[in-house]
């Protein structure tokens, strides 16, 4: 392992550190260690007790002699199955076994942040400050930065180092997303008089019977995701029925919109069947959207340029930490870093990208010192 850069030795000592949303505990201590010794001061906030997890949010600042305050941010957590990784390098990618994910989602994302700062530190030139935010319960509905005490937030700007495919890669739109909690109560009876009961599974299915579901748009869906009923065995008239679906759209009058309609449908279609009806819904995270004209995308795309690296700016579908962040008024947009087949066991990182992104890293943090430097 000595034969690799530090970045690419961190990588590999991260991912075998068993993790997941919830069980942050031997990830965050490497990174504080590792964060101390760059000359960064730790503060870890109090996410666990309502994440029921080990671990709180990490913020880390590396005081500078410039004005201005910019941020980097990445999770800690990883997806299920990230326990007992066994790291294979075959050219320039890294892999799993095949027996478990490799947990570069978001690995990748701490190691960068580690190699910019280290950079940034051995370069002794001055710069301003940096705040590192490292989130927990990422993977599992983005909890840590919802918890987040947005008001300690000091940055002008903040990249995230969380998203799939090749260096170049600019997240710059983000969905707005919603979650429904459906509950359907029937009448319990002995599956021998099922006329005396309500069947809450069949008025479900009776209710859910056409409605518009998945693929909406270009730019909105909606998933039926969970749905529990009925006991262990079938000698009961189901009398509940309980159901989680989620609702993503960039515009957020297409989500609102699609929301009164779901509710709507579902009100309308429960009112024969005898059962009835206990429906919500919470938004979880606000979109964001930015352009090439926008000062922290002109910076992205400036530095990458300056790498020889093409800028792409790409939208996705997916929610991050920044999607809570823009809350706080802080534009942010996110990196690919080389990574490809998140959350799945053919999940890789490429060795190559991941030393460019810890460049970029770097590149981003003294160009924006420089900015505030000369303003």
């Amino acid at each position: 392992m000595e034969q690799y850069p530090t970045i690419i030795r961190e990588f590999l000592e991260l991912v075998q550190i068993d993790c997941s949303s919830g069980n942050e505990r031997g990830v965050a201590d490497y990174m504080i260690k590792k964060l101390k010794e760059l000359g960064c001061t730790i503060s870890e906030d109090n996410a666990a007790a309502q994440t029921k997890g080990n671990t709180g949010n990490i913020t880390a600042y590396l005081p500078g002699e410039l004005p201005g305050c910019l941020m980097l941010s990445a999770h800690m957590d990883r997806v299920d199955n990230g326990i007992g990784v066994k790291p294979v390098i075959q050219d320039d990618r890294i892999s799993s076994d095949g027996t478990t994910i490799l947990g570069a989602d978001n690995v990748s994302g701490l190691v960068v942040i580690l190699d910019g700062l280290r950079r940034l530190v051995a370069s002794k030139k001055p710069h301003s400050t940096i705040e590192i935010v490292l989130s927990v319960c990422e993977e599992a509905g983005i909890w840590g930065a919802r918890l987040y005490d947005l008001k300690k937030l000091q940055s002008e700007l903040c990249y995230i180092f969380d998203s799939t495919g090749p260096i170049g890669r600019i997240d710059v739109k983000r969905p707005f997303k919603a979650m429904l909690y459906i509950d359907v109560y029937g009448k319990a009876a002995h599956g021998g008089s099922p006329e005396k009961g309500v069947n809450a599974i069949k008025a479900t299915c009776n209710m859910l019977a056409g409605i518009r579901e998945g693929r909406l748009d270009k730019e909105s869906t909606s998933n039926l995701g969970v749905i529990h009923g009925g006991l262990t065995q079938p000698a009961s008239v189901c009398n509940h029925v309980m159901m989680k679906c989620e609702a993503r759209s960039m515009q957020e009058k297409k989500l609102m919109d699609y929301l009164d309609y779901f509710m709507d449908y579902c009100k309308t279609r429960i009112k024969d069947t005898g059962a009835t009806l206990d429906i919500r819904y919470e938004i979880q995270h606000r979109g964001y959207s930015f352009s090439d004209q926008d000062r922290l995308v002109e910076l992205a795309v400036q530095e990458l340029k300056g790498m020889g690296i093409e800028p792409e700016l790409t939208s996705i579908m997916e929610g991050c930490d920044g999607n809570i962040f823009v809350g706080a008024k802080i534009p942010c947009v996110s990196f690919g870093m080389g990574n490809t087949a998140a959350h799945s066991l053919e999940e890789t990182a490429s060795i190559r990208e991941l030393i460019q992104s810890g460049e970029l890293a770097y590149r981003l943090m003294a160009a924006y010192s420089k900015e505030k430097e000369n303003a």
